[in-house]
């Protein structure tokens, strides 16, 4: 039981916060939306940044909420390690693919017209 107190509650603002991205445009602040400089120049990519995020977010936070409720019905307990362990992996891992498609969004439709990459 207490897998599930622990990690379907993290699952769900994982959810919030993705269907908050997701509802539409959000203005920078320091705790939410985009930051880079990049997209104080471009808001239609801060914008399309925030929807991919979202969109992330909500997938892992439903990953989180169904893998916690499996390996409770199976019978896991927060003492095994393997399924504490992974499920905490599946919430990092969740916030480092929604931060790279971020920005790589906003790297790519930010990028300054007309300028050479030199490698």
């Amino acid at each position: 039981m207490t897998i599930v107190l622990v990690f379907v509650p993290i699952g769900a603002v994982m959810i919030a916060l993705g269907l908050a991205f997701m509802r539409g445009p959000i203005a920078p602040t320091l705790w939410y939306g985009g930051r880079e400089p990049r997209t104080q120049r471009a808001k239609q990519a801060g914008h399309r940044a925030n929807r991919v995020v979202g969109r992330t977010m909500l997938t892992g936070g439903a990953i989180v909420v169904i893998a916690a409720l499996s390996a409770w019905l199976a019978g896991a307990t927060l003492d095994d390690e393997f399924v504490a362990l992974s499920l905490v992996a599946a919430v990092v891992v969740s916030f480092f693919i929604a931060l790279m498609r971020a920005l790589t969004m906003v790297r790519a439709s930010a990028a300054v017209p007309g300028r050479v990459r030199r490698s």
